[in-house]
């Protein structure tokens, strides 16, 4: 669990003795003159996530503050490569560090070891960089930068984000190394959906909730083969929970839980069915208009520990990965630059990465232990709190002083309010489900 003291020990080390060392490494820091390599990572990393929109002349005055006198042409000419790949190899040694607050109090979530959501995003990069960070090409962007990150959401830790070309799937990350404890329940979408991936999850003691793709051959709890619509109802029942098996040979045993969506919501599906239909100059497809009426998951966390309702509201508690994204991309602006020139994008991206994670630990450090926590509005706070971080670091102020002073700033005004109507997603986790099926 972090506390002051241990993100004051790991902020050191980091901007301090191994960023020194891997500028050494990297031969970004030949003369120790004007900059340190300590000095370049707070002027960069701490300068962006001030001010994500920040052109060089921005960071020569931000430098000021660091104690440094510089030019807006001298701050531009360490936009290098050797840079870039120092930013690159600080961001790798960052993620090393697996920070994490105390379990939120929502007991939906501590039935599990840990709740892991586990996504990736694309950044699209000039077709300069396509050597450095290959896209897909084609209709997409010839260089490209793909993002994966695995998070907990009881806990706050946070593997990633591991970087990679952008014609990489999201399977080939090195999350997929990582094992996970025993005991935890993992949530991924569909392009995330493998009977291999699911059975080794099943091996290493992991539950998973995903949700149901076809084609993938379904056997009911007699053994006998059957379609996924043979198991949906006819009568009006709005939820089924059934058990099932998965795969030609019955690799993953589960349950497959199905709930019956909302007139209104069935029938926008049904129009873009419809627009898809037609653009592609093609019949609908019948078993699809079917299918569009629900919403399918697949689980292999029993019965007796989860009902089919709280199955469906930790899917709805998937979405909070793509708003972590959101705010990194939104608030971050990690996929937004002022310039044309390549190297000053890579060194740009990877400091504002380093600014998101940084972001996240004092979050965690701050306002994890109230469950109804704003993550965008707890991420303005810290924006403007990075000058006390920054005097902290440098040690104008001690930094436990500075961590201290910027907790107390994330106290009040970063909590959503219960809304009468659609529940936000803390919420809806604590709300009480029946165990029935409704």
């Amino acid at each position: 669990m972090t506390s002051i003291p241990r993100l004051s020990r790991m902020l050191r080390k980091l901007f301090f003795a191994e960023a020194s060392e891997l500028a050494r490494h990297h031969g970004v820091i030949q003369r120790e003159r004007v900059f340190t390599g300590a000095s370049l990572l707070h002027l960069l990393v701490f300068g962006w996530l001030k001010n994500p929109q920040a052109g060089s002349s921005f960071l020569a005055r931000f430098a000021g503050g660091l104690g440094l006198k510089l030019s807006k042409q001298a701050i531009e000419e360490r936009f290098t490569m050797r840079t870039a790949d120092w930013l690159l190899a600080v961001l790798r040694r960052g993620v090393q560090y697996l920070v994490c607050a105390q379990s939120v109090s929502i007991p939906l979530l501590q039935r599990f070891t840990a709740v892991l959501v586990e996504d990736g995003s694309t950044i699209s990069l000039p077709a300069a960089l396509k050597q450095v960070w290959r896209g897909c090409g084609g209709s997409g962007s010839e260089a490209a930068l793909k993002l994966t990150v695995r998070w907990d959401l009881l806990t706050g830790g946070l593997w990633g984000p591991y970087v990679q070309a952008g014609h990489r799937h999201e399977t080939q990350s090195p999350l997929r190394e990582q094992q996970m404890p025993r005991g935890s329940l993992w949530i991924g979408d569909l392009g995330y959906f493998s009977l291999v991936w699911l059975g080794q999850l099943v091996k290493q003691g992991v539950f998973f909730l995903m949700g149901y793709k076809e084609p993938v051959t379904l056997w009911d709890a007699d053994g006998k083969r059957v379609e996924v619509l043979d198991l949906l109802p006819t009568d009006g029942q709005q939820v089924v929970d059934v058990p099932v098996s998965l795969g030609a040979h019955k690799q993953v045993q589960a349950r497959l839980i199905a709930k019956h969506m909302p007139e209104a919501v069935v029938k926008r599906r049904r129009e873009q069915l419809q627009e898809q239909a037609h653009k592609r100059c093609k019949p609908i497809n019948p078993r699809q208009w079917e299918l569009v009426q629900w919403v399918i998951v697949l689980t292999n966390v029993p019965i007796s520990m989860l009902s089919a309702a709280e199955a469906m509201a930790l899917m709805r508690a998937r979405w909070q990965i793509e708003l972590l994204w959101k705010l990194w991309k939104e608030l971050g602006a990690i996929d937004e630059w002022q310039t044309a020139n390549p190297m000053r994008i890579l060194c740009e991206l990877y400091a504002k990465l380093l600014g998101m994670l940084v972001q996240h630990w004092v979050l965690l450090l701050s306002c994890w232990d109230d469950p109804h926590r704003s993550l965008v509005g707890a991420a303005q706070v810290i924006r403007d709190q990075v000058p006390t971080l920054v005097h902290g670091l440098l040690g104008h102020i001690p930094l436990s002083t500075a961590l201290s002073l910027v907790k107390q700033a994330l106290s009040n005004g970063c909590s959503i309010p219960k809304r009468q109507t659609r529940l936000s997603t803390s919420h809806l986790l604590l709300k009480q489900f029946d165990d029935g099926l409704t």
